[in-house]
């Protein structure tokens, strides 16, 4: 398990959630204490929002390739990069109103009224 680094992104496909978990809203405060002393690695897929989630928490979320792919170890746990994890967590926008996007639509800035963060946990 990597205990230095912090995976992190912008969601996470449940096709790859094949064991337990826990996924549970938390604060910023709670992400940028993980991140204090941890190494950040993204796997942040849509480029339109990449600015505005690294303005809100004040972390560099940029991942270091475009459109970065996760995989399952044989034990179902996140791998990334060859990295295991047990944990990932997620910032999401909150948006306007009831703006719901189109599947496979890049949303702009000015839909997006917050964040939020998850933080999931496998088993």
């Amino acid at each position: 398990m990597n205990n230095s680094s912090i995976l992190i992104g912008n969601s996470f496909p449940l096709s790859l959630m094949r064991r337990e978990v826990v996924i549970a809203p938390v604060s910023l405060a709670d992400l940028l204490e993980e991140t204090a002393t941890r190494r950040i690695c993204s796997f942040w897929g849509h480029a339109n929002t990449l600015r505005a989630a690294s303005a809100a928490t004040g972390l560099d979320l940029t991942p270091v390739t475009a459109r970065p792919v996760l995989e399952l170890s044989p034990d179902n746990l996140p791998l990334f990069n060859g990295q295991l994890f047990t944990g990932c967590w997620i910032v999401s926008p909150d948006y306007r109103g009831n703006f719901r996007p189109a599947v496979g639509e890049e949303v702009d800035e000015s839909k997006i009224a917050g964040w939020q963060i998850l933080k999931i946990t496998w088993r």
